[in-house]
């Protein structure tokens, strides 16, 4: 059995051990607000465990075998070690919803992740060859539609693939042959503010542990899981909307922990 042929199991097994009704399809992200994870933000246990104690009840979950003669993503004369996956999971899709959010975790094969890269690589050169000049941005469009990303909240706050769901939305013209290089730029740049941001802020951690820690929404929340979710988002609002890297979510939230110990062990 394949990783992610695991991890479906595990979100299957996690269901029916925890009365959870499992639903076998994710909510389409273009019907309302969510929120996207992976393993780099939080491991699929403690979004499972989270879904367990805010879901409601309900578990969705979304496990895309691989078909290389029918993917969405199509490649001439695809490498054999790609071929011979067919019919593994390429992809897993988890989700709940709480308080009129979705909450998605999602996980792509690394594997998969090579069979994307080499279709882009063969679009991006086909295209070099068409050389359509109706296919291709203006100098002022690329900059218009960068700027457009970069002024949208959900595209700041958004990280690796969950960008796209948001590009999707915010960008009509997905088909064109000039997209994928604007986004890439659109995506550099936002990850080099993002970056500006967060050195400014790794030097104020003790500063905004303490801020954390005397947030009375902070203070409500009792599992470590959806502390260290609400401390990413107490971040985004301290760097001008863009999504905490991992290490500085979790920093913040030990700080906050030890911080708030600390306090309750000075109290009468």
């Amino acid at each position: 059995m394949d990783k992610l042929a695991e991890l479906a199991a595990s979100v299957t097994g996690y269901a029916a051990k925890t009365a959870l009704m499992l639903v076998p399809a994710v909510p389409d992200g273009a019907l309302g607000p969510e929120v996207c994870l992976g393993p780099d933000s939080m491991g699929l246990p403690g979004f499972l465990a989270m879904a367990h104690e805010h879901g409601g009840g309900l578990l969705y979950l979304h496990a895309a075998p691989f078909d290389p003669v029918d993917d969405e993503h199509e490649i001439a004369e695809p490498p054999r070690h790609l071929v011979q996956r067919k019919g593994q999971i390429r992809r897993i899709d988890v989700a709940f919803a709480a308080n009129g959010i979705v909450h998605l975790w999602t996980h792509q094969a690394d594997w998969y992740l090579e069979w994307q890269s080499i279709a882009d690589e063969q679009s991006s050169r086909s295209a070099s060859i068409t050389n359509n000049e109706d296919d291709q941005f203006s100098d002022e469009e690329q900059e218009q539609i960068i700027t457009t990303l970069l002024a949208n909240s959900e595209f700041r706050a958004a990280k690796g693939s969950a960008r796209q769901r948001v590009v999707r939305l915010v960008v009509p013209k997905l088909d064109d042959w000039g997209f994928w290089s604007v986004i890439r730029d659109a995506c550099d740049r936002a990850d080099e503010l993002a970056s500006q941001q967060y050195k400014q802020l790794t030097d104020r951690l003790d500063e905004l542990a303490d801020e954390l820690v005397a947030n009375p929404q902070y203070q409500q929340i009792s599992s470590a899981s959806a502390r260290r979710q609400f401390a990413g988002e107490f971040l985004i609002t301290k760097a001008e909307g863009f999504s905490a890297p991992a290490p500085v979510r979790d920093e913040l939230h030990a700080r906050a922990q030890h911080l708030a110990r600390a306090k309750a062990a000075r109290l009468p």
